[in-house]
């Protein structure tokens, strides 16, 4: 059975807003958070059909067009992260929603009360993973080492400095996927995993060898199915830019060879979903625009779909039988769906 993918109906725009991240809601819909006049809403979306936006925070919110406000959706929990400025650094909070956004819980920190630098979280069910600068000089980025923590522990003492993380559960337990870093500045992407026993020491996804002096702000992406995972990346290694894709059927120990979704020049920035048991979706920036393509774990692809001109780092969701996604472009914040044919 193939599976393509074609537009649907015109995107739908949210005036002057920026920022965007998509969830699905697990029944067709989908919430949608933004960013507009200095407030992070979220509103959200099925068959057309908008709820009013609600605000989740306002106030100091540090954002910029690669670490900025996401959600999650888990079970019947809606799941928030921001971050505000604190003196030359950054605070990360973390809420949780049980009526869909209407009201949200006090928000907490997982980190501590110092002057650093926090930010790219990636949404655990039970806390976060994030870049964490308490070891730098200052805590600011430009020497030392950039952490990755999660809220109960330290996972990799040397990382990418504002690279985005990602997150998959799995039947198995939690996938983190991030941009590592080598004394010898090779910054390809490692895998860790938390099991019965704890969080896993670090493990290359694949040595791609790509070496590179300073942070190319382009991080991996996630899901999980079961025990399956699927990790989407973007690399610059050979000079040779190129977005790829490898697939877990071991909730993340192991992963196949990549595959090459991209032919040309391509930006990355790239998200990842699956669509079934054996397919998933790829979407990244190439030529100023935003495309998405079909992968199925035996290899084979589906043609490249141009979805429409973007910038930032547009986000991509699945919920049941429908596809969506949202970018940033002059005029606001972009949702469309995309139409699954088999």
């Amino acid at each position: 059975m193939k599976i393509a993918l074609v537009l649907m109906m015109a995107a739908v725009v949210l005036p002057k807003a920026k920022v965007p991240f998509i969830a699905g809601d697990g029944n067709g819909g989908f919430y949608v958070s933004h960013v507009v006049g200095g407030t992070f809403k979220v509103a959200h979306v099925r068959a057309g059909k908008w709820s009013p936006a609600r605000t989740i925070a306002g106030g100091n919110l540090l954002v910029n067009s690669a670490d900025y406000p996401s959600i999650a959706v888990d079970g019947k929990r809606l799941l928030a992260s921001w971050s505000t400025r604190n003196a030359h650094g950054s605070v990360i909070h973390l809420a949780e929603s049980r009526d869909g956004g209407t009201t949200w819980s006090k928000a907490v920190t997982p980190h501590p009360d110092v002057v650093s630098q926090f930010g790219f979280v990636s949404l655990l069910p039970r806390g976060a993973v994030f870049l964490d600068g308490r070891a730098l000089p200052g805590g600011m980025e430009g020497a030392g080492d950039m952490q990755l923590r999660a809220t109960d522990a330290l996972l990799d003492p040397r990382v990418c400095d504002c690279c985005q993380t990602a997150t998959a559960m799995t039947s198995a337990g939690p996938v983190v996927a991030y941009r590592d870093r080598s004394e010898k500045e090779i910054r390809d992407i490692s895998i860790v995993r938390k099991t019965a026993k704890g969080w896993t020491q670090p493990k290359t996804l694949h040595a791609d060898g790509w070496q590179i002096e300073g942070c190319p702000v382009n991080g991996p992406q996630l899901d999980g199915r079961g025990r399956r995972v699927v990790a989407a990346w973007f690399t610059g290694a050979q000079n040779d830019p190129r977005v790829q894709v490898a697939f877990s059927n071991d909730a993340g120990a192991t992963f196949s060879a990549p595959l090459r979704v991209t032919a040309g020049p391509t930006m990355g920035r790239v998200d990842v979903a699956w669509l079934d048991d054996d397919r998933a979706v790829v979407t990244y920036l190439a030529g100023g625009a935003l495309h998405a393509r079909r992968v199925s774990r035996n290899g084979t692809m589906g043609a490249p779909l141009r979805i429409a001109a973007a910038g930032g780092f547009p986000r991509l969701a699945v919920s049941k039988e429908n596809v969506a996604v949202v970018w940033t472009a002059d005029d606001g914040v972009h949702f469309r769906e995309l139409e699954r044919l088999k």
